[in-house]
């Protein structure tokens, strides 16, 4: 699409089916991307709109019966919608360190079809990935699936200790494999489904993390190389534009879309 807005995700759960719906009606009408959120890709996501769909901790909607990622149900999945990337969210602003919780009662008989998981227990979205662990199993991951989809992947997480992103950018530029496209996520997200200390409290702001996260990438020699899309309140223009001047290509919205 030509727009540099996408989206932002909002997990089937999080939202109604007719709110999902409206978005993705919207997206389509717009030329802009729609991420599916953790939750999985629902009916609701297919009403024209194009997708990028998220693979959190949790793997909903591309797990097997243990919980554990499934490259089957992944390519199932990508089969049945107008995907158009992949991207593997690590953390996000609104629920740092923790992971998060859908409690028993929200998880109905259609979400757990959803997202592969049982109908009236907690759904728990993870703190960390079980496929993967450190930055070059990462890479290695991120290269499976663009070999098994043939679709661009990418990574999505808030930002605060910049060792990772150093070691990912040097890992990048000496193996030549990894992210298509890096969100960076502020930490002005919001949600119930994490503890109020951490998602108000953890992870830096979105323009501090673009601003220390792009550096990275540029004296690693790859910045140009890598789609950078920026999440966190970018929704006004002021903030859009100050974020495209930190080195974004692409910003999130989420919260306006959402209220409209």
């Amino acid at each position: 699409p030509a727009s540099i807005v996408n989206v932002s995700g909002m997990s089937y759960g999080s939202l109604s089916p007719v709110a999902i719906e409206a978005i993705n009606r919207g997206a389509a009408l717009a030329g802009c991307l729609q991420n599916t959120g953790e939750g999985g890709l629902a009916p609701a996501h297919l009403h024209g709109g194009e997708l990028i769909f998220q693979i959190g901790t949790g793997y909903f909607g591309c797990r097997d019966e243990d919980g554990h990622f499934s490259l089957e149900r992944l390519l199932e999945r990508v089969s049945e919608a107008p995907v158009r990337a992949i991207e593997i969210k690590l953390s996000q602003g609104a629920k740092p360190g923790l992971g998060g919780l859908l409690p028993a009662p929200k998880v109905t008989e259609e979400i757990a079809r959803i997202r592969g998981v049982p109908a009236g227990r907690d759904c728990v979205s993870p703190a960390f990935h079980s496929a993967f662990s450190g930055v070059d199993e990462l890479i290695d991951f991120v290269e499976r699936l663009a070999g098994a989809t043939g679709l661009p992947v990418g990574i999505k997480s808030a930002v605060g200790d910049l060792g990772f992103w150093a070691q990912l950018a040097e890992r990048m530029a000496a193996t030549g494999g990894g992210p298509d496209f890096v969100t960076i996520d502020g930490g002005e997200g919001g949600t119930g489904a994490a503890p109020l200390a951490f998602s108000d409290h953890v992870a830096l702001p979105a323009k501090i993390a673009i601003s220390r996260v792009y550096p990275c990438f540029a004296r690693a020699g790859i910045a140009e190389d890598v789609v950078f899309i920026g999440a966190g309140r970018l929704g006004f223009p002021d903030s859009g534009l100050h974020a495209l001047a930190l080195g974004c290509d692409m910003i999130n919205v989420g919260r306006e879309a959402m209220l409209a």
